[in-house]
């Protein structure tokens, strides 16, 4: 993705809000994509300890968090996002298993 603009060239609330909306459909296609090898990864799932794998799910809920805190943002409030996330995707794996 290519934002046609700066945040610092923009020059009024629409072309913030645009730019904002242009990043936020490219994080719902990556999210879309993180998917598509969510679906591919229950292959090699046998059972529901196996979709939900808690310690793979508590490291990655961390290692988000810590991503996000080098970066300035906020360390719980991306954490709880990626839990919300990921419960989502072991539900739809749950799908896939059965």
């Amino acid at each position: 993705m290519k934002l046609s603009k700066l945040p610092s060239e923009c020059a009024s609330k629409e072309d913030i809000r645009s730019q904002i909306d242009a990043i936020d459909r490219e994080i719902i296609t990556l999210f879309s994509q993180r998917f598509q090898y969510v679906k591919e990864i229950v292959k090699f799932k046998t059972d529901a300890v196996s979709v939900v794998a808690e310690d793979r799910k508590n490291e990655v809920i961390r290692v988000r968090g810590e991503w996000a805190q080098e970066l300035g943002l906020d360390k719980e409030a991306f954490e709880q996002i990626y839990a919300i996330l990921i419960e989502y995707f072991i539900k739809e794996e749950m799908k896939l298993l059965k």
